[in-house]
């Protein structure tokens, strides 16, 4: 007589429904319906079937000059649960596992001697010893993908490549290119890196391959120019940058457990953003906020410490 057989229990948890868009070029960023500009607005997606939530249902990352930030909510959307089985979600939106890398030969041959128009800009404006070290210390790399591209390799403390960002400059001004916009990743289905099927993208704080014992305390800025300018001001002191102004959590923070970190967020509303950000984090981290930024009135809201150090020693 056959034994009875049960089925072994299907594990699942809660998620929610709804999450905005993952970045796969600027065919996924749409006209923000407050401000206006082109390429700007990430929308919900709805994860049980990659279908968009609404036109107006998403977030502007112009966090600063804009703002706007409308989620999901059960009443927007004829009451659908904002939470649903992890079973019931479309393989392709599942959390994963695997942090994916990129080759190593990409960041090697990126430096390949040409100059971006970055490194144009502070060649021209700073000392040349100073800038070799501080290009060397951050990896600055050079793509084609527009002529002279500046791209900020993100590499972790295990000099694991996680990606990099590819951004274009104005080598007179030191002003990115925004019309159109100049800014994509190298692990981008459009680029000619070794694209990988399902790339699972875990970024790290720029500059994370700069951990050191030797090293106690580590300045952070949201703009990997601002840590390149900052560095070659003060070259004997670390400065990473986040990337952007969201762009802070937990998984990113671990690193630094053991580090002072001194964070300068931009002037205006991102103090208070920041402040906010960092709030959950100041009992496990020694997390300080300089916001000394404010007090200087030559600056505009939205501007940096990088803006500053070309207003003032840049003629």
């Amino acid at each position: 007589m056959a034994k009875n057989s049960t089925k072994p229990k299907v594990e699942f948890k809660e998620i929610p429904r709804f999450e905005l868009e993952r970045y796969k070029g600027r065919s996924s960023r749409f006209t923000c319906p407050n401000c206006n500009n082109s390429h700007t607005f990430a929308r919900y997606l709805d994860i049980t079937t990659g279908e968009y939530v609404g036109d107006d249902i998403g977030r502007c990352n112009r966090e600063e000059k804009c703002g706007y930030h409308k989620p999901p909510t059960g009443t927007d959307l004829e009451g659908k649960t904002l939470l649903v089985s992890s079973n019931d979600v479309k393989k392709e939106y599942l959390p994963k596992e695997v942090t994916n890398i990129i080759d190593s030969k990409f960041v090697v041959k990126s430096l390949n001697g040409k100059l971006d128009n970055l490194s144009k800009f502070l060649y021209k404006h700073f000392d040349k010893k100073t800038v070799d070290e501080i290009r060397s210390r951050y990896k600055i790399g050079y793509d084609d993908l527009w002529e002279d591209s500046t791209v900020f390799w993100q590499i972790d403390k295990d000099w694991d490549v996680r990606t990099g960002k590819i951004m274009l400059y104005d080598e007179n001004t030191c002003k990115r290119v925004k019309n159109p916009n100049h800014i994509t990743w190298v692990h981008s289905p459009l680029n000619k890196f070794d694209n990988q099927p399902d790339f699972c993208l875990t970024q790290c704080f720029f500059g994370e391959h700069l951990l050191s014992d030797d090293v106690t305390t580590y300045k952070v800025v949201e703009s990997e120019k601002t840590a390149i300018l900052c560095s070659i001001m003060k070259p004997n002191e670390i400065y990473i940058a986040t990337g952007g102004l969201q762009n802070i959590n937990e998984t990113r923070l671990l690193p630094f457990k053991d580090k002072e970190l001194i964070f300068y967020p931009d002037k205006g509303e991102a103090v208070n953003l920041w402040k906010r950000k960092l709030k959950p984090f100041q009992e496990l981290f020694n997390i300080k906020i300089d916001e000394n930024i404010n007090k200087i009135e030559t600056l505009e809201d939205g501007a940096d410490l990088g803006d500053f150090i070309i207003n003032k020693y840049v003629k």
